[in-house]
């Protein structure tokens, strides 16, 4: 992976990150109003603890949706990672770029809170002239941020804690999950999946090269060891951000030679995700008609992202690299301890290939989705394209209702679904790009907190009336 840039914090920068700190804390208190805890706490008849909300997910999106939920008065929430503390999101494992590839001044799990902003942390451990000095947030200091963000936010977190089961429960949701000690039980209201692309399925490669000794072939996705690429050449399958990573990361530790294979005729220019960052769009796309949302995010899907101009730049700048357009891979064996790919250009042989070729989804590659998955309704279930937008790839996203939740397939079967509310990848047809992108999380995280919280006000109705009447506080005129 190229080395990311290499910044310096200030001599006094530990002062000024605890200056910072109390400032949050001046804000958040600021800003409390409403601060009542609203949720009345539930009794499970086994006498389990029962959570509000569980969110399966500890990096970016559930840091930001834990807290804003705190703010909303909703307490009693939990949030469990399968990684180590520090260790969360994709940052240590298969995100092989430098810097993170959205606009520095891009809100995160700040929650509309100016002093939660990574501005804010960077100019107070790095300056202003640094800050001035940078276009893009370095990986490290993103991470660096993220762990920030747990702290001051005080937020209850669970390490080294993996979801692997979901069963409906007297009160809501009852949890499997494995840890160091082994399976416990958890109890919840509500779960909130912020589980990254493949939380409703799983990274793809083609069926040909899956079936190849594993020693000869990676999804981006894998861990990979570049040393042990040194002196040869990798084939690089799919044109995208990750494949400009992983080709500059082959050549970096000295891969003889990186040959990147693109079906199209040309590579794509299209940011086409810029478009849709608007308010207007990420705040109401989930309102449009079935006809347009399909639309819509069919397009901007089969469009896909282009290489970012400066992985481009990098990578084609490199000696080694060669790019193949207009040469798609019908199928691949091996001989003599290599890769022979049948590409439409012809035979090509390759010591390594990484398939750069996204996810699927596909709730049944899921462990903890599988057993339940032909309940959940489908875009295929609930909508039917004119034939020119058909696509069966895309027809396997979840079909959500207005608050990120599941829906069932067959009304009535499993109304427990809709406690599960979906901020993976998979809305992204019903919501347009939501959990998994920076770029949404000012708008997106409050619309499933807002879904959350309507859910919780509606069951306890009954109670909230209760209460109303009970209430020893009211002010005469």
């Amino acid at each position: 992976m190229t080395a990311p840039p290499v910044l310096t914090p200030l001599a006094d920068a530990e002062r000024r990150l605890a200056a910072l700190e109390q400032q949050v804390q001046a804000d958040l208190f600021a800003l409390r109003h409403p601060e009542k805890l609203w949720v009345p706490p539930k009794a499970s008849p086994d006498g389990a603890h029962v959570h509000n909300v569980v969110i399966a997910g500890a990096g970016q999106a559930g840091l930001a949706v834990g807290g804003l939920l705190r703010r909303e008065g909703v307490d009693n929430v939990l949030l469990i990672d399968r990684r180590p503390e520090g260790r969360e999101g994709v940052w240590h494992d298969f995100a092989r770029m430098p810097e993170i590839r959205s606009p520095k001044h891009y809100p995160g799990p700040d929650q509309g809170v100016p002093n939660l902003t990574y501005e804010a942390w960077h100019r107070a451990a790095f300056g202003d002239e640094s800050w001035d000095a940078i276009d893009l947030v370095p990986l490290p200091q993103w991470n660096a941020y993220l762990v920030w963000i747990r702290k001051v936010l005080a937020l209850p977190v669970r390490n080294e804690t993996e979801l692997t089961a979901i069963r409906p429960h007297a009160v809501g949701l009852e949890l499997t999950v494995r840890t160091p000690a082994g399976d416990e039980r958890l109890v919840c209201r509500r779960l909130v999946l912020a589980t990254g692309h493949d939380g409703t399925g799983r990274w793809w490669m083609p069926p040909y090269l899956e079936a190849l000794p594993a020693q000869l072939r990676a999804q981006a996705a894998d861990p990979i060891d570049f040393g042990a690429l040194k002196g040869k050449t990798v084939a690089v399958l799919g044109i995208g951000a990750s494949a400009g990573d992983n080709a500059i990361a082959a050549l970096e530790a000295g891969a003889d030679a990186v040959h990147m294979f693109c079906r199209r005729d040309t590579i794509r220019r299209q940011q086409v995700y810029r478009w849709v960052m608007s308010a207007g769009f990420l705040r109401h796309c989930h309102e449009l008609d079935d006809e347009w949302r399909w639309r819509f995010m069919t397009y901007v899907l089969e469009t896909r992202m282009a290489m970012p101009p400066n992985t481009w730049a990098k990578v084609s700048s490199l000696p080694g690299f060669h790019l193949h357009t207009s040469a798609n891979w019908r199928g691949a064996r091996t001989e003599g301890g290599r890769v022979i790919a049948d590409t439409e250009q012809g035979p090509f042989a390759a010591d390594f290939v990484i398939a750069c070729t996204g996810h699927d989804q596909d709730l049944t590659a899921r462990p903890e989705l599988a057993p339940f998955a032909d309940r959940v309704q489908l875009w295929r279930d609930a909508y039917r394209p004119p034939a020119d937008e058909a696509n069966e790839r895309l027809a396997r996203y979840p079909y959500l209702d207005r608050n990120f939740g599941f829906m069932e397939k067959e009304p009535g079967a499993a109304p427990w679904l809709s406690r599960i509310h979906d901020f993976s990848f998979g809305p992204t047809l019903s919501f347009g790009p939501s959990g998994c992108s920076i770029s949404t999380l000012r708008l997106t995280v409050e619309m499933l907190v807002a879904g959350i919280t309507r859910q919780l006000l509606r069951e306890d109705v009954e109670e909230h009336w209760r209460a109303l009447q009970a209430h020893p506080d009211y002010i005469p005129f």
